[in-house]
């Protein structure tokens, strides 16, 4: 089996006539730049305009059948360097890795997006690069980031049953030492069924600064209404300043969307709750997004956005970003 996938990605990667010749292999991408007028905000900022290559892709995967309702599948997604600004025309590795599918479900072994994050994906207006993204402000808490991708991970999907989907990530610590232990748990248990999305999520991070575990919950929820929708999420993140004592933020989202025929109009409200110990404001953040989109075809869309961000300090700062994205294409 592993000299199978392995021989399978080799020809996936560098041999172009596998491609056609191969039906377990497929190659997709997606063009994503956009361009956009953005203000930073407070004393002395300066409006620039920005031409961004956000999250464009390129990926193989495919998958091999190894008998008895087993397969082995993989994946190699790279981030397109589609502006020019990395000088090389590659960026990060992006969801990659081996692993096999069957009746009991599919377990990966790789760089993934982790079952909290993906809990989110449903409600979000806007890929999660751009600066129109409500993963700015929610999925955070006092300088912790839960929009994430975890590498040296082991991930688990389970069936869908009814609806019902789990799934559980590990991601231990490759450099552990006695005093130090980096390791990342995520898991998930979401219900789609008809008009209905639900999820739920928790992450535990061990925090080597002081010791002791951070931990993050989520509950999101998506209702369709025809030619519209509504969402909301809540969450609650617990960070650990020393071992004995700690900070709790609650961040909030909401979100909705009406359709017009090929077009469609979007709003996203979100909401991160101070942290802060005090009456100071810490991580105490608010934005607001609106976004028209158009579907020129079944891959290729173009949308107008603009966002406003609001951070409460000492003093109040609030960016804005107007601009969108050009048709873009994805390849699939």
């Amino acid at each position: 089996m592993k000299q199978k996938l392995i021989a399978l990605a080799i020809a996936s990667a560098l041999s172009a006539p596998a491609f056609a010749d191969n039906a377990n292999v497929t190659v997709y991408g997606k063009a994503f730049l956009t361009i956009d007028q953005h203000d930073a905000g407070g004393t002395g900022s300066t409006s620039v305009m920005r031409v961004n290559t956000n999250a464009s892709r390129f990926g193989v995967k495919g998958s091999d059948d190894l008998g008895d309702g087993l397969k082995g599948i993989f994946q190699y997604e790279v981030e397109m360097d589609a502006d020019g600004n990395a000088g090389n025309g590659l960026g990060k590795t992006r969801n990659s890795g081996f692993g096999l599918e069957g009746d009991f479900g599919k377990v990966m072994l790789g760089i993934w997006d982790t079952p909290f994050k993906v809990a989110h994906n449903k409600i979000e207006l806007f890929d999660n690069t751009t600066s129109w993204t409500s993963t700015l402000v929610i999925g955070r808490s006092a300088g912790k980031n839960y929009n994430t991708r975890q590498k040296n991970m082991v991930q688990y999907w389970s069936p869908k049953v009814g609806g019902l989907q789990a799934a559980f990530m590990y991601s231990p610590d490759e450099a552990k030492t006695a005093a130090k232990n980096a390791s990342i748990m995520s898991m998930s248990a979401t219900f789609e069924q008809d008009s209905i999305y639900a999820a739920a999520a928790y992450e535990s991070r061990a925090d080597v600064t002081v010791g002791t575990t951070d931990s993050a919950f989520r509950l999101t929820g998506k209702f369709d209404l025809a030619d519209a929708w509504v969402g909301a999420m809540f969450e609650n993140m617990k960070t650990n300043t020393s071992t004995t004592a700690s900070v709790t933020g609650n961040n909030v989202e909401l979100v909705g969307g009406i359709k017009l025929g090929a077009g469609s109009i979007a709003a996203s409200y979100a909401k991160a709750g101070s942290t802060a110990a005090t009456g100071a404001a810490a991580n105490d953040v608010n934005q607001v997004a609106i976004k028209y989109a158009y579907k020129f075809s079944k891959r290729t869309e173009g949308f107008l956005a603009y966002a406003s961000q609001k951070t409460n300090g000492a003093t109040s700062v609030t960016a804005t970003t107007f601009g969108g994205r050009f048709p873009a294409l994805v390849l699939s």
